[in-house]
């Protein structure tokens, strides 16, 4: 390990820091009323420590909302690796892990809200970004579901990217709702309940899916 490894490592250890209380305040302020002096007492730096990793506000809510989108790309994407092949498990692994790391993640949730947001036009834009990225994910595998015949129980032919939208858009609102205090169901029972709707609207049999395993009571 050269000299300069160890320095690398801490700095990015600090970074992380930096941007775990930029989220806490980020959730609990919304972006228009947080101040740079306030996260950087909440992070225990110096207000010069905070501006040496991000020039200003609008730079560190993107990094933030860059943080919270590749956490749950990458556990999304593995989660619809360990379903397998079957769309159906793979959209449903999707949505459920979704879910289930916001809600461990309860700042990072708040920060992924438009009213969060409000005063900064390139962090709304990052966050529509990430919500346009799991649109499509899903839209993709309702795409094969179709195509194999997996929505036995329609009258007609779904639009994938429409039916994407709407189940992002669903979860979307509802985790919203539950990380700013609105929702008084559990997390755990958060999922469940969505997934009988969505599954139902996409024509699944609901008596052929078992729940994502990670879910199960």
């Amino acid at each position: 390990m050269t000299t300069s490894e160890p320095k690398q490592a801490r700095a990015i250890e600090r970074r992380e820091h930096l941007l775990d209380a930029a989220a806490q305040v980020f959730a609990n302020r919304g972006y228009a009323d947080a101040q740079m002096d306030e996260i950087a007492a909440a992070a225990d730096t110096s207000k010069g420590g905070l501006y040496f990793h991000f020039a200003n506000k609008e730079t560190l809510i993107a990094a933030v909302i860059g943080r919270a989108g590749d956490i749950l790309r990458n556990r999304v994407t593995s989660a619809m690796s360990a379903a397998g092949d079957d769309p159906v498990a793979r959209a449903d692994a999707a949505l459920a892990t979704l879910i289930d790391t916001l809600s461990a993640h309860r700042s990072l949730a708040r920060v992924l809200t438009t009213e969060t947001v409000a005063g900064s036009s390139a962090a709304r834009r990052r966050v529509v970004e990430i919500e346009d990225e799991f649109v499509r994910l899903i839209a993709a595998e309702l795409r094969v579901a179709l195509e194999r015949g997996r929505l036995s129980n329609l009258h007609e032919p779904l639009d994938p990217d429409l039916t994407a939208r709407a189940w992002v858009g669903m979860v979307q609102s509802t985790l919203t709702a539950w990380a700013a205090g609105r929702v008084a169901t559990p997390i755990q029972r958060i999922y469940p309940e969505l997934r009988r709707l969505l599954l139902r609207s996409a024509g699944v049999p609901l008596e052929s899916n078992q729940l994502t395993e990670h879910l199960k009571e």
